[in-house]
């Protein structure tokens, strides 16, 4: 791998490691897209919740609004590497942090009243997605050590079934999908845990990274090929079914990048590099990197067409991972913890 990892170092402006890409995010904190990511999401949003103009869904972080979609102005803005602080932003994160319900869980503002009704029964489980997300943000944008954080990281792990994945357990789920989603938001959340706490959610996080790598990727026919099907095994809980799952059409547009994302993210909870999954497509990216040490989209028309059918894309956090400098980052971050896991497991091996 010392060849991939040389190129991919060098594309990405680090000539000698692989690392964080600090002048990636020095030029990503100033270009145009961050400033509009903050200036037409984060901060019209921040006014308008400070004003109290904003009922119901719209004043949701998470959602289908777009206008009031806050989610998709954090991914974006975490997935180009911005973590500079800002008025907007400060006033977001601790508006999230002041939702944290005493038993743990995150609500959205709507979902007050709901918060106080499900609150120590077992429908408590609706807000799991909710409480990771939540989690995610509060964590990646430097407030892991908020006690509100880790009591929200407990309440996750106690809603963790024995085989490791997230579920509900109160209403029948009659498909494959949404315990993937569920486990798939935890696991975001866990992936960003600070060095501090990994002793402390070890238990969980091993499980989730075993449940996670037997879940994910069970095909590597043409990593390239753009599908409407999810690449997902199905849920053990609901038996032998199709592999292939239909994605929801709010997720049809981000499935160029679900199996870097997937990958990246089995790696970072502790999955095994060696995991019979994760081996195929981790040699496709060893296979398919260019001599000049990028991946790029074999199908750029793709990106356009993505972007154009909705006068918003641009702002979209989706058209961040469609592009071959993202790509190219993931690709070999990707690889940097491949080796990484590779080292750890041959030395766990040794110890034993």
């Amino acid at each position: 791998m010392g060849a991939v990892r040389l190129h991919a170092a060098r594309t990405l402006g680090a000539p000698r490691r692989f690392g964080s890409i600090q002048a990636i995010r020095d030029d990503a904190e100033h270009d145009m897209f961050s400033r509009d990511v903050r200036e037409l999401f984060l901060a019209s949003y921040a006014e308008a919740l400070r004003a109290d103009r904003l009922r119901g869904r719209a004043a949701a972080i998470l959602g289908n609004v777009l206008s009031s979609n806050v989610s998709v102005a954090l991914d974006a803005l975490l997935a180009r590497g911005c973590f500079e602080p800002n008025e907007a932003l400060r006033f977001v994160l601790d508006d999230m942090a002041s939702r944290r319900h005493p038993s743990g869980f995150f609500y959205e503002g709507h979902q007050a009243s709901e918060a106080t009704s499900y609150a120590g029964r077992a429908a408590e489980e609706e807000f799991v997605l909710t409480t990771a997300y939540y989690t995610r943000y509060l964590i990646a944008f430097g407030r892991g050590r908020d006690e509100r954080v880790r009591g929200a990281l407990d309440w996750l792990a106690s809603k963790q079934d024995d085989d490791g994945m997230w579920r509900p357990r109160r209403r029948p789920v009659h498909d494959d999908l949404e315990s993937y989603l569920w486990t798939r938001a935890v696991a975001v959340a866990f992936a960003e845990l600070p060095a501090t706490a990994l002793k402390r959610y070890a238990a969980a996080r091993r499980r989730l990274a075993t449940a996670w790598v037997e879940r994910i990727l069970p095909d590597c026919e043409d990593p390239d090929a753009v599908t409407g099907e999810l690449n997902i095994a199905p849920d053990p809980m609901f038996g032998s079914r199709n592999r292939r799952v239909e994605v929801a059409s709010t997720l049809r547009d981000r499935l160029l990048y679900f199996p870097l994302e997937d990958l990246w993210l089995a790696l970072a909870i502790g999955a095994p590099s060696r995991a019979a999954n994760l081996v195929p497509w981790i040699e496709w990216l060893e296979d398919t990197q260019l001599a000049d040490g990028s991946w790029r989209l074999q199908s750029p028309g793709l990106r356009e067409r993505l972007l154009f059918s909705d006068p918003n894309g641009r702002l979209r956090a989706e058209a961040l991972y469609l592009t071959d400098e993202w790509i190219t980052l993931r690709a070999a971050q990707i690889l940097r913890l491949a080796a990484t896991r590779a080292r750890v497991t041959a030395g766990e091996a040794l110890v034993s």
